[in-house]
């Protein structure tokens, strides 16, 4: 293995470089492997060890373009096919990152299978939900005290005015109407909840970005006003109809969204608006400078979009940092406030959906996320 000069024990490295998830090869100038570690030896069927010395050009088919063709400083995954050492063809995602530590022309080569890869990205997601769901729990528990506390004074005051034989019929159908709405309150933000927590399979359905985002409100809104000096905002379009998504994954979207607009206005709090409209066909294009975030490229084909846009009052985005925003765990936030994987999760889900998501400065103050998905799947 190619030694890197470090003040840790030398066995923790080789301990990591071997345990990680994805396959890595290090390659020198001419493309021989210097190192690999156990994922990539497992993907192209060899042990680690056998690697070593050997040329890449044996991965690879004869009419398939080389690795070492592409350009070494965009680190953009490839998809392509590696032949393994049973002659198979296995599909792989590739990336190409130069290793000036290393020596001169040395090169990372990152390879992992499209099946691993969305393993871990499900993995992540859950992960990213079940902390999201502990910055939620005090803001949830604080919504549920409300309609609770009309139930226990409402059975109160019903049981007083019967020992006292004062309780007229209308007065007892107005307590049972009161208790009634309290409870399907308190039922619908359990269950907003309970799919918020669990929802790791996806599952498209027809719903509308109005329930999206009333879903999203029930789990923050009350923690937002009452402890960050946040109100938000909706001016949602009434004439969108109803689009098909994971209705519980495009939630989280926005409550990522919306959590990062309020640690952007902290302390001093401030508006958060949410607004939601339909793109013209002609004008998809034109969006996010012409760009898809899927990689699209920005293709002639018009699509019908509808868009959701979170604009916060915030301090903004600084240029250094705009182009790392959506990069699993970067944070600005400090240690321990943030896992860095919000905004990567949340261009994740959007782009399972055919859709795109990106982000801009305002020209007043703050910035402004917006997501589009295709109106039909």
């Amino acid at each position: 293995m190619v030694k890197l000069k470090t003040t840790s024990p030398p066995q923790f490295y080789d301990h990591l470089w071997q345990s990680l998830a994805e396959g890595f090869l290090i390659l020198d100038q001419r493309g021989d492997v210097v190192a690999a570690n156990e994922a990539a030896a497992q993907a192209l069927g060899y042990e680690p060890d056998e690697l070593a010395g050997r040329s890449y050009r044996l991965f690879w088919p004869d009419d398939v373009s080389s690795p070492l063709d592409w350009a070494s400083d965009d680190h953009e995954f490839h998809q392509a096919y590696a032949r393994r050492q049973d002659g198979r063809l296995t599909s792989v995602n590739l990336a190409l990152i130069p290793l000036n530590a290393a020596g001169e022309g040395h090169q990372l080569l990152v390879l992992s299978e499209p099946d691993q890869a969305l393993r871990v990205n499900d993995a992540l997601a859950h992960t990213q939900r079940l902390a999201g769901i502990g910055t939620l729990m005090a803001g949830v528990a604080h919504e549920l005290v409300t309609p609770i506390s009309i139930i226990t004074n409402t059975c109160s005051n019903v049981l007083l005015e019967i020992e006292e034989d004062e309780l007229q019929t209308k007065d007892l159908i107005r307590y049972i109407r009161m208790i009634e709405q309290s409870v399907w309150r308190c039922t619908r933000i359990v269950d907003v909840l309970r799919h918020y927590a669990v929802n790791d399979v996806q599952q498209m359905a027809v719903t509308s970005l109005q329930a999206i985002v009333e879903d999203a409100l029930t789990l923050v809104r009350h923690q937002f006003r009452g402890e960050f000096y946040v109100e938000v905002e909706v001016e949602a379009d009434p004439n969108l109809k109803s689009v098909v998504c994971d209705h519980n994954r495009m939630t989280q979207v926005l409550v990522n969204l919306l959590i990062n607009a309020r640690d952007a206005m902290q302390p001093e709090g401030g508006t958060i608006r949410i607004e939601t409209w339909e793109l013209e066909p002609t004008s998809a294009r034109t969006r996010h400078n012409g760009g898809y975030a899927n990689g699209s490229g920005g293709k002639e084909t018009a699509v019908a979009e509808y868009a959701i846009a979170v604009k916060d009052n915030g301090t903004g985005i600084a240029p250094e940092i705009k182009e790392k925003i959506f990069n699993p765990f970067f944070t600005t936030k400090p240690s321990g406030k943030g896992t860095g994987l919000g905004l990567f999760l949340a261009r994740q889900i959007v782009e399972q959906h055919n859709g795109r998501i990106w982000a801009e400065n305002n020209p007043a103050a703050g910035a402004t996320f917006t997501v589009a998905i295709p109106r039909q799947q």
